[in-house]
């Protein structure tokens, strides 16, 4: 049988190695989560292996996820604090007012203006992680920046919301994805992120990984 048969980038064996970068994604990210208040430095990890290793094509996967890890833990610890709060207290919030208000139009509407918003609030805290892995902020810095990715593209934002509430409601619901989907998200998530990145970076902004 020909060798070319066996060979990793045969195009019969691509989706199976692209499996098993999911799953080894998702592994490390879930345990480096376990913790819950280092779950921010673990996102940043996964943004960043899923466009460099996934997307990019480089190589080195484990090493630098845990090398990324280990840098921004500080700053994507206190991202991660922030935005837990501001996004808990808002679904609180929301979930309070829908299950003590009549059912009015009124009300209605408003519970539908307080999930929009509550969705905005989503798009921009989904930019955070990307946005560290890929960029030197201080924590204003980054926090301001991702408000303003979230407007200037709000298409792709709108994107990074559906990719990641659905792989959030995925794991949450049947939990058996949680082993799989957080890296399939974190790499649909960088073909969405990282066209703009890319400008910025031949722009000449500074790449945290350098």
């Amino acid at each position: 049988m020909n060798d070319s048969f066996f060979n990793a980038d045969n195009w019969l064996w691509k989706p199976f190695g692209r499996i098993a970068d999911f799953l080894l994604l998702s592994g490390i990210w879930l345990l480096c989560s376990v913790p819950i208040v280092t779950a921010g430095a673990a996102c940043t990890a996964l943004y960043d292996c899923a466009a460099h290793c996934m997307v990019g094509g480089e190589t080195g996967m484990f090493s630098r996820f845990f090398r990324t890890f280990r840098r921004e833990l500080l700053l994507g610890t206190g991202s991660f604090a922030l935005w837990a709060g501001i996004l808990g207290g808002g679904f609180l919030l929301l979930r309070q007012f829908t299950g003590s208000a009549a059912g009015t139009d009124g009300n209605v509407m408003a519970a539908y203006a307080m999930a929009f918003g509550l969705a905005l609030l989503f798009g921009v805290g989904a930019w955070v992680f990307p946005l560290l892995s890929r960029f030197t902020f201080g924590f204003g810095g980054l926090q301001a920046t991702a408000v303003k990715m979230a407007f200037a593209f709000l298409p792709r934002t709108v994107l990074l919301v559906a990719v990641n509430i659905g792989a959030g409601w995925l794991c949450l619901r049947f939990l058996l994805p949680v082993m799989i989907v957080p890296g399939m998200a974190a790499y649909f998530s960088a073909l969405i992120l990282e066209p703009v990145f890319s400008k910025y970076e031949a722009g000449g902004s500074g790449d945290n990984n350098e």
